[in-house]
């Protein structure tokens, strides 16, 4: 189960692609009969390979989510910093002298 985590996102929907389609063959057309015990198997195995999958979507999609915040907050610090340097280079020497600590 822990290997689950080592696969990348392609190689976890072939996977539950297949299992899906094994299943699937499986031949259950009614409720009325008790699965196998592979079915059953092969039932959970995909279900277990589909949670790991949405949740490494859901990571990815929240860690790019981080990012983006991220980059967009350092460039507004950026411009943030770059509009005080222009206010402070447009007063006069005996104003920025005053300033000095």
């Amino acid at each position: 189960m822990e290997q689950l985590w080592d696969l990348s996102l392609n190689m976890l929907d072939s996977l539950a692609v297949s299992l899906e389609t094994e299943y699937k063959k499986s031949g259950k057309k009614s409720f009325l009969v008790a699965n196998s015990k592979k079915d059953k198997e092969l039932k959970l195995m995909f279900d277990i390979v589909l949670d790991v999958l949405t949740t490494k979507m859901e990571d990815a999609a929240a860690a790019k989510t981080v990012a983006d915040t991220k980059e967009h907050n350092q460039r507004i610090l950026e411009l943030i910093k770059r509009k005080q340097d222009s206010e402070l280079e447009g007063k006069p020497i005996e104003e920025l002298e005053k300033m000095l600590k």
